[in-house]
């Protein structure tokens, strides 16, 4: 009587795997939503809007300086930008600003700036120019300008003409 019943118990385990493909079978044959699977969507969207120009309205211009000596030019007497674009549309501006003019003995630092949206400094308000981005908004008409100033100082400059490129990167946000 042992005998049997193992007998029985082994070949329960046997019968229990004929069975199992059957239903692995069944189970692969069903329809995709019966396993729960969703999908959903977006839409791609995008507003285009007019060009950005930028242009440089006038040149930071220290004038005439002694071979060692300083000169500060305030940024509403300074370099004026003027810039364009989609009105009321906010814009990321920054200034590539050299270090000197051309000669280690010809440097311009503590540069100051103004923003505003009307072509006059008077009601402009006042910015730190870096080469960080930072982001101001163009008029109803979709117009901003920038004005620069920086302290320029010589330590026994070579006596000649001196210039270095002050370039406004601007893009929309």
């Amino acid at each position: 009587m042992m005998r049997a019943a193992v007998r029985v118990l082994a070949s329960r385990p046997q019968h229990f795997r004929v069975g199992l493909v059957p239903a692995v079978l069944l189970l692969a044959l069903l329809p995709s939503g019966a396993r729960g699977q969703t999908s959903g969507g977006l839409s791609a969207r995008a507003t285009v809007v007019a060009s950005l120009t930028v242009s440089g309205t006038a040149d930071l211009a220290f004038g005439t300086v002694a071979t060692t000596s300083s000169k500060v030019v305030l940024a509403r007497n300074g370099g004026r930008f003027s810039i364009n674009g989609a009105a009321n549309q906010p814009v990321g501006v920054s200034l590539a600003l050299p270090p000197d003019l051309g000669h280690s003995a010809v440097v311009v630092g503590s540069w100051t700036g103004l923003q505003g949206t009307s072509p006059g400094a008077g009601a402009a308000s006042a910015f730190t120019p870096s080469g960080t981005s930072q982001t101001f908004t163009l008029s109803g008409t979709g117009r901003l300008f920038l004005w620069v100033g920086a302290t320029l100082v010589t330590t026994a400059a070579p006596i000649g003409n001196y210039s270095s490129p002050i370039v406004l990167t601007v893009v929309y946000n």
